[in-house]
């Protein structure tokens, strides 16, 4: 589930490159997430997914039924080998190294995002693309300017699930823990919440959360990096999409930040670590409420009966 668009092309800057390298995954569609954050976590400056869900346009190669195709785009001084010596090990996986020209690099793959609609309820767009109608409100995301443009599955996830339960909870007070680019705390702000907290331990992503927020016109926002254990009152809403480890280091503070009939979405784990956390959860006094899941990614409600 890609909000922008069918391909899912992701960037983690927008200036133009002086070459770069290009290293492409052939590989089963199950083993797409786990190249994906590999790619990531070796510092791509672009990750581009061609698969069932995410057909690329018909001027670019398609995969084969059953598999995908991944693309990771870096500096043209990268170690490229080296990451390609570990995506190996992940299974069955075809390699491709190729090192291209200078080109336009923000051109290049803006052709990939197009607005979607969340839910029926809120439009997500790039700021290029005019607004398809003025029914629902629009977050507006600059796609390169952080790994938070909404195209990863679990972000997508808690778009969609926000958007299904806050207009039955208007002016929700919502702490959004790990905000990256600011998505989640921006669209509850659009879907009728009322206080909006946003953290993150990364000062970058503070700062480009607070960018965001002035383009959408959500200054009244509260963004920082102050731990989740120092965030003064009570939440109706939480949502957290981090990784499985921190979000169980966190669950004492999350939970206490939790009001009474408040509902705490967890994503970014991995079907394996989904029953740690749900456990680390319930020890806080939380009900389990549902655990969805998609490939290898899996979402976790949970609430606080009140």
């Amino acid at each position: 589930m890609s909000p922008f668009g069918n391909t899912n092309f992701k960037t983690r800057d927008q200036a133009p490159m002086a070459g770069y390298l290009t290293l492409t995954l052939d590989l089963p569609e199950a083993l797409v997430d786990l190249a994906s954050a590999l790619l990531h976590d070796h510092a791509a400056l672009g990750l581009e997914v061609r698969d069932g869900q995410h057909p690329p346009p018909p001027s670019v190669q398609s995969p084969a039924a059953g598999r995908a195709i991944v693309v990771g785009y870096f500096g043209a001084d990268a170690d490229v080998a080296s990451v390609a010596s570990r995506a190996r090990e992940l299974g069955d996986i075809r390699l491709t190294v190729a090192s291209c020209k200078d080109e336009d690099w923000a051109e290049t793959w803006k052709a990939h995002f197009e607005p979607v609609h969340v839910a029926g309820r809120l439009w997500v767009l790039p700021p290029w693309s005019p607004v398809p109608d003025d029914r629902d409100p629009t977050v507006v995301i600059e796609p390169g300017m952080a790994f938070g443009t909404g195209s990863h599955p679990t972000t997508a996830w808690c778009l969609e699930t926000l958007a299904r339960i806050l207009p039955s909870r208007p002016g929700a007070a919502v702490l959004d823990v790990g905000c990256g680019s600011g998505i989640l705390g921006i669209a509850a702000k659009k879907l009728g919440a009322g206080r909006v907290t946003m953290i993150d331990n990364d000062v970058d992503a503070v700062a480009i959360a607070r960018g965001n927020m002035e383009t959408n016109g959500c200054t009244d926002l509260e963004v920082g990096a102050t731990p989740v254990d120092r965030i003064a009152g009570a939440f109706d809403v939480i949502v957290a999409n981090i990784l499985a480890p921190t979000l169980v280091e966190l669950a004492p503070p999350i939970g206490r930040r939790l009001g009474p009939a408040g509902e705490l979405l967890l994503s970014g784990i991995l079907d394996s670590q989904a029953a740690e956390v749900r456990a680390a959860y319930e020890t806080q006094g939380l009900e389990h409420r549902a655990t969805e899941q998609s490939g290898e990614w899996v979402l976790v409600r949970l609430w606080r009966p009140g």
